[in-house]
């Protein structure tokens, strides 16, 4: 027997509610964690599937997510959940492309379907990872970027039979797992290959993430990230001038003399100036000022001397 309750569609399932459809999406959509008196636990086979939604938060109380969830939902980009839901169905995220970040809740032993998530997700996606601290309180304790990977067949003619390729370095970072958690010693070794398969500007992305989040970073993956940071502190720095806080943590860890102890300037005068010139046509006010006065303190102006002669 079908409910409707709160726009939804249900069913009485193992004691739980299974939403079997959503009757009145928008562009955010929350699914409540009870339905006609019962814990939501599963979403049903299709349950969201060809919906307008952008952004959707599934309960904590959700065990499982059926068969083509989330089928050709073509407007998805964030997807909220916790480490509870356990079960996901094949082809969840089917001809749904535009999901670029996913919010994940961890519990105590962080065990997850994470790794079930991003599988079925090959193009690039960044995972907000949240655990609890001692108080109870909810922390993004780190921010992980699975590049993109996709297959290709390839026919042998002659032979007539097809072999076939990956490419991208998005495969590699989702084995970073085992038995439901995640190894963040594996993932950080990934990045190795990532500087030669990927452009600068994802391999900045990643270790900045690593870096500004830096839970389970080992010394030597902090150490890796940094130097690549250092060899391409320039370009990196241009690419993220409309990005504020990302550009004002670069400036105070990497560009600052203030902090540099060793190695010298970080940037050269011509590289800040190209970097002041371009902020100054973006019509950035606050990073030109922040540039300006790194020049300022990086290279002080030498003040004229005169000689006289009598």
């Amino acid at each position: 027997m079908t409910f409707t309750e709160k726009g939804f569609e249900f069913i009485e399932k193992n004691g739980g509610a299974c939403v079997t459809k959503i009757l009145t999406p928008g562009a955010a959509c929350v699914i409540p964690e009870s339905l006609g008196g019962m814990p939501v636990t599963e979403l049903g086979d299709h349950a969201v599937a060809n919906q307008p939604v952008r952004e959707v938060y599934l309960p904590k109380t959700l065990r499982r997510i059926g068969r083509y969830g989330f089928y050709n939902c073509e407007n998805l980009q964030i997807l909220h959940f916790h480490a509870e839901t356990t079960e996901i169905g094949g082809g969840v995220f089917n001809a749904s492309t535009k999901i670029r970040e996913i919010y994940i809740h961890m519990g105590e032993n962080e065990r997850s379907s994470l790794r079930d998530f991003v599988t079925e997700i090959t193009g690039r996606v960044t995972v907000h990872y949240f655990l609890i601290d001692a108080n109870g309180q909810e922390w993004e304790a780190a921010r992980l970027v699975y590049p993109e990977y996709y297959d290709e067949a390839i026919e042998n003619t002659p032979a007539k039979n097809l072999s076939f390729a990956i490419h991208g370095s998005g495969q590699r970072y989702r084995y970073s797992f085992e038995n439901r958690k995640i190894l963040f010693d594996r993932y950080d070794k990934a990045f190795v290959k990532e500087t030669i398969v990927e452009s600068v500007a994802l391999a900045a992305e990643i270790a900045v993430n690593r870096l500004m989040f830096p839970y389970e970073l080992r010394e030597d993956a902090k150490k890796q990230y940094e130097e690549f940071l250092k060899e391409h502190l320039c370009e990196v720095m241009l690419a993220n001038m409309k990005n504020g806080e990302w550009f004002r943590w670069l400036t105070a860890n990497f560009a600052d003399p203030d902090v540099i102890s060793d190695g010298g300037p970080a940037l050269s005068k011509d590289e800040l100036d190209s970097l002041i010139d371009a902020s100054s046509e973006a019509k950035l006010a606050e990073v030109s000022g922040i540039l300006l006065d790194l020049k300022h303190r990086m290279y002080p102006p030498q003040k004229k001397k005169f000689s006289f002669d009598f």
